[in-house]
């Protein structure tokens, strides 16, 4: 997206298909560790639909699970050595924020359940 840096985008049809791609490119991007880490969402599924949605979202808690445990991780140090520093150190606020984040995901998987029940 470099050759929209210089200028203005004209117009809102401009403006949403520079933030289309920008969007898409980061969904690329994320399906693309998700699929690095999980060898079994490459390919064709034999899964039904329902269960693409429900495997693709369980990976997707297990890396975060696994980013937010592992501040060295073998896989984010591979892609993002050049952009940004993966290596971090977390703090004990930090800590703090990141229990209470489980507590509300917590009680969100539990929401969900209780209402496909």
């Amino acid at each position: 997206m470099n050759e929209f840096t210089e200028r203005v985008p004209e117009n809102e049809k401009e403006l949403f298909n520079i933030r289309h791609s920008l969007l898409r490119t980061a969904i690329e991007r994320g399906f693309g560790i998700l699929k690095s880490r999980f060898r079994s969402i490459v390919g064709k599924s034999f899964w039904s639909y329902e269960t693409q949605v429900d495997v693709v979202f369980a990976c997707c808690i297990i890396h975060n699970h696994i980013v937010g445990v592992d501040s060295y991780d073998f896989l984010m140090e591979e892609i993002c050595s050049d952009s940004e520093p993966i290596r971090r150190t977390i703090n004990l606020s930090q800590r703090e924020e990141k229990k209470e984040n489980r507590k509300w995901m917590k009680k969100k998987r539990n929401d969900c359940i209780n209402h496909v029940a």
